[in-house]
Order: structure tokens, then sequence, then C-alpha cells
């Protein structure tokens, strides 16, 4: 690969646990780091122009009234390419977004860009550390890792793995 040896040691990086979220799914607490982050990580390692972002698939896969409230939910595509010197390195990923809305035009446009931004964390997240990637381990290894912590040491610890 034709990366930079300034741009390998910021890909070489570990996220810093002040930019990493924890939210609740289903009783799980998920450890993530916001859209805007990984953009902002982006534009720092490769540049503004070094890398771009192309949706290639959006599909609606649910769309229905859930007692007054439209409850929508989409998958994404998305490629991430980056110019490194004289090479193009491709990645892609997969992403989903659910979302409510008070109108049924409020809970597309939300479920899209929650999946678009699903999808593209999830392709830069390929590149490393700085994108959250150790982030993605399974509930299993990570639970096993901090196994007899107490809570705010576990997910300090979580938010590092």
């Amino acid at each position: 690969m034709s990366f930079s040896a300034t741009q390998i040691r910021k890909l070489q990086r570990d996220v810093k646990a002040c930019d990493i979220r924890i939210r609740d799914l289903n009783g799980r607490e998920l450890s993530y780091i916001e859209g805007w982050h990984a953009i902002a990580e982006a534009n720092r390692i490769f540049g503004f122009d070094g890398w771009s972002r192309e949706t290639i698939e959006s599909r609606c896969v649910l769309s229905r009234d859930n007692r007054g409230t439209p409850h929508v939910i989409y998958i994404a595509k998305v490629r991430i390419t980056v110019r490194a010197e004289t090479e193009t390195v491709i990645r892609e990923g997969f992403g989903t977004g659910e979302a409510q809305g008070g109108t049924l035009g409020e809970a597309h446009e939300k479920a899209i860009k929650t999946a678009e931004t699903d999808a593209t964390k999830r392709a830069l997240a390929t590149f490393g550390k700085p994108f959250g990637l150790a982030l993605y381990l399974s509930p299993k290894r990570s639970a096993a890792k901090v196994k007899g912590l107490d809570i705010e040491r576990q997910r300090t610890l979580h938010a590092l793995l």
C-alpha cells in the first residue's frame, strides 16, 4: 500500500477514549464512534481531497404504521475510495438505519441517513484503529476481557479495546 509514513502512524493510533460513546441496545451496552467523528478522522488522516464516499445502494426494507407513527428501516451499501500516492484503495460497508417520525417523510429521511452513516463507519473501520475497529469485537470476546471489573472500569476498558 502507498500510504505515507505519517498516514500509517495515524492509522495505527487507537481511538481516544473521549471520542467513544456508549449506548444501551436491548439491555446491552454498545461502544461506538459518531459518524461526524469518523468523517473528521478520514479528513485528518487522508486529507479533505484524498478520499471520497459514495452510496452504492440504499433500500427500504420496512415501512409501516405503528399505532399512528411511521416506522421505517433502510439498508445501505457505501464505498470509500482513498487515494494513497499512486494507488487507490477501495473499501465497502453495509449499514442499517431504523427510525420513527412524525411524518412518513421524516421517518424515511432519518432511517436512510442512519443507514448511510452506519455503512460509512463500517467501511472506514476497515482502515484501522482511529475509526473504531476494535469496537467491533464480539460481545463474548469483549466481555471476557472485562469480566470481574467494576462497571466504570469495564466501560473504560471496553472503550479502549
